[in-house]
């Protein structure tokens, strides 16, 4: 079998082990595909594709998408190919991106589409349980204030004033994605789920265990050191933690992929 794996909306990476399962990630807010840059190296067998969605890296200058209705569909369009192929699939989310994996795939799970094998939330409490949210409303001045006091932005990036100006847009639009989130879905069944969360993190242990209200069967929880950032600065335990989290997905028959 053969696949081609060309869109705008992802970075696809392939280490030199033959492929039997797919990686697809979603980066925090205001982070991009980069944010998973080297990740196939350390995951054998595993393709990573990394979302890039529009407003970020290469995709900047694009208007980012505000609506979470809208980036979903269009995301499982662009997914729909690979999704419904025989490669077995996972999905991988940090912070924003663990809720919008998770909305995929209870998309995936109304729709009757073939389902994820792992869904990994990282470093995101369920957010029925977290209090409403209004930062996207906030104007530039109070958002950047809002960025340094949360610890939620790489420090790179808010230290370095026209960079961060010119992220502005794509931060504005990731953080309105989550403002006004309410869960439509009773629960997600039958997707294996682990939740990483970093022992120095500001999330309250109430939010990171309220996953388990909507999510069938009971989610393992994994804590790792460090703080909100701990995707970088423990990447080597991290990817350790995933690959062994993914190593049953390894055992079906190598996939011939083209670009």
């Amino acid at each position: 079998m053969s696949e081609c794996l060309s869109s705008p909306w992802w970075i696809r990476q392939v280490g030199d082990a033959p492929v039997r399962a797919r990686l697809i990630c979603l980066p925090y807010a205001g982070g991009n595909a980069r944010v998973f840059h080297g990740w196939a190296q350390s995951l054998p067998g595993i393709e990573v594709l990394a979302i890039q969605a529009p407003g970020k890296g290469g995709r900047v200058l694009e208007p980012p998408c505000t609506d979470l209705d809208l980036l979903c569909r269009t995301l499982l369009v662009q997914l729909a190919p690979l999704l419904n192929s025989s490669m077995p699939y996972s999905f991988f989310g940090h912070s924003n991106g663990a809720l919008i994996a998770f909305e995929l795939c209870c998309r995936l799970q109304a729709a009757g589409a073939p389902m994820p094998r792992r869904l990994l939330l990282s470093a995101c409490g369920a957010p029925w349980a977290r209090p409403k949210r209004s930062y996207a409303t906030l104007d530039d001045a109070a958002f950047k204030a809002m960025l340094r006091d949360f610890k939620a932005t790489p420090p790179e990036v808010l230290e370095h004033e026209a960079l961060l100006d010119l992220l502005l847009p794509g931060l504005r639009a990731d953080f309105a994605l989550a403002d006004d989130y309410q869960c439509p879905w009773p629960s997600l069944r039958g997707v294996p789920t682990h939740v990483f969360h970093g022992a120095e993190d500001a999330i309250p242990e109430e939010q990171l265990t309220a996953w388990t209200q909507r999510i069938e069967p009971s989610i393992d929880f994994e804590c790792l050191p460090g703080g909100h950032f701990f995707i970088h600065d423990e990447r080597t335990r991290l990817l350790a933690a995933i690959a062994r989290q993914l190593s049953d997905t390894l055992r079906e028959p190598p996939v011939v992929l083209t670009s």
